[in-house]
């Protein structure tokens, strides 16, 4: 692999693993503020929201189970024997229906009925498990509680009931009232926050019992069989709030809890982690397709610049700078390459010295600039008279030297006598030296065996001898 190459390869690799490492540690930085943000602010609000939703929801019943307790009817009724329980089963389905409630009730302390909308539904006992609710409420120093049980009256459905006790003014206990308000009322917004924020919303009972499954009949009915929460169960019963991490699967889960003490039930907003990897992958995305497009348009210009400079090096290592021709290592070269097609169709090869006569006496008189002028305005001329396949070069000082592919030794003698009187004609040199300008030429040939010093030296002689023949003439090898 050559070093431009290797080089651009190197310098993709670097502007690539640049590019993955920025984004990699730009994913991971954004990936870790957005579960903080899940985890502290996120979640909690959900359970925040959800908590007020509920307090929210409770606060009418609440108001409507005061105002039965209060409620002379009711006491005026039991007081009186409790004669027409059709005017109590009247006054309760009204409740229900103007509210809106599960189910309104009453109980009487001195029958130990249970009236509700239907009518009579059983008659409450201390040795009834299912009747604790009214003898723990008869036992309290306040006049409301809060409860969750199952709804006898609409197949033991859970549900919240608010109960109020029904006192007369002196303070005696006659019974308790009040509203059930079905648990799935509030399903509606847990569906709802689900759906905004993606979170799975339930709640759990004391005992680990589920309710309110965002996923009914994929999770099971206890915490204590949810995989990866085994190991936290007993601190999420057991804290009023607080912030867990499960694996389930492969993934890992959040948990923010509450505990609602009005429902003695444990509200739980889960969330997997991964989910705000779904937020984070398409800026990542974006990020690493405009890397590599950076990456090309900068290879691009890159690979501009160098091929630019190279050619530039190539110039300044190929060229003379004075006339721009070859210089002796390139014209070196060159010859190696002709001489290769040369020995294969065997061919002659003619080679030309050229040489400036009397120089020294233009530079002597005019200054090297002077020299440089004419060097210059020599090389454009032999440029001009040269076929496409030869090759011209400066040889050095005042020397140029042109090597004639597929030319005889007659030919080449043609060729460099043309250029001979070409420069004798040229008036632009005469008039900038005010003298003429001519040239010394040595013509010589090689076919069969090349060697380029054997050449040069044949070319040199056949130069020298022009030189001693009075100089501005062609002479040819020996």
């Amino acid at each position: 692999m050559k070093f431009k190459q290797r080089m651009l390869v190197v310098v993709s690799l670097l502007i690539i693993v640049g590019f993955m490492l920025t984004a990699s540690v730009s994913f991971y930085l954004s990936r870790q503020a957005a579960l903080n943000s899940l985890v502290e602010h996120e979640m909690p609000l959900t359970s925040d929201n959800i908590y007020a939703e509920v307090q929210r929801d409770l606060i009418k019943p609440r108001t409507v189970s005061s105002f039965m307790g209060n409620d002379t009817f009711l006491e005026d009724w039991i007081l009186g024997g409790e004669r027409d329980s059709a005017a109590v089963t009247r006054y309760l389905n009204e409740i229900k229906q103007k509210y809106g409630a599960f189910t309104a009730f009453m109980v009487s302390d001195l029958t130990r009925n249970y009236y509700y909308a239907g009518g009579v539904l059983k008659q409450v006992s201390e040795k009834d498990s299912r009747d604790d609710w009214y003898f723990h409420l008869r036992q309290l120093p306040g006049d409301s509680e809060l409860n969750l049980d199952p709804d006898l009256a609409n197949g033991d459905e859970l549900t919240i009931f608010i109960n109020f006790k029904i006192r007369t003014s002196d303070g005696t206990f006659l019974g308790a009232t009040g509203l059930g308000l079905n648990l799935a009322s509030i399903t509606q917004i847990f569906s709802d926050y689900r759906a905004r924020y993606g979170n799975n919303v339930y709640l759990v009972t004391p005992t680990g019992n589920l309710l309110l499954q965002g996923r009914a009949g994929a999770e099971p009915q206890s915490l204590y069989q949810k995989v990866g929460v085994k190991s936290v169960v007993e601190q999420v019963l057991s804290q009023p709030e607080g912030r867990f991490s499960y694996v389930k699967d492969g993934k890992t889960y959040l948990l923010n809890t509450r505990h609602i003490e009005e429902l003695d039930l444990i509200l739980c907003v889960e969330a997997e982690e991964g989910q705000v990897d779904e937020a984070l992958f398409p800026p990542l995305f974006i990020t690493l397709f405009v890397s590599f497009v950076v990456t090309g348009v900068v290879l691009a210009l890159l690979l501009k610049a160098i091929n630019h400079y190279q050619q530039e090096l190539e110039s300044v290592a190929w060229q003379d700078p004075l006339t721009g021709l070859l210089n002796r290592r390139a014209f070196t070269e060159r010859y190696e390459r002709i001489k290769s097609g040369h020995l294969r169709s065997g061919k002659p090869l003619s080679l030309l010295m050229i040489d400036v006569d009397h120089f020294k006496t233009i530079n002597d008189r005019g200054g090297h600039s002077l020299g440089d002028q004419v060097l210059q305005h020599i090389a454009d001329l032999l440029d001009d008279n040269q076929r496409p396949t030869d090759c011209l070069g400066r040889w050095g000082g005042e020397e140029f030297i042109l090597l004639l592919p597929d030319t005889g030794l007659e030919q080449a003698a043609q060729i460099a006598e043309r250029i001979r009187a070409k420069l004798e004609e040229h008036q632009l040199v005469f008039q900038l030296c005010q003298q003429e300008v001519t040239l010394s030429i040595g013509v010589a040939e090689q076919q069969g065996l090349f060697d380029l010093d054997a050449h040069v030296l044949a070319a040199d002689m056949a130069l020298y001898k022009a030189k001693q023949d009075g100089r501005n003439c062609v002479r040819l090898e020996e």
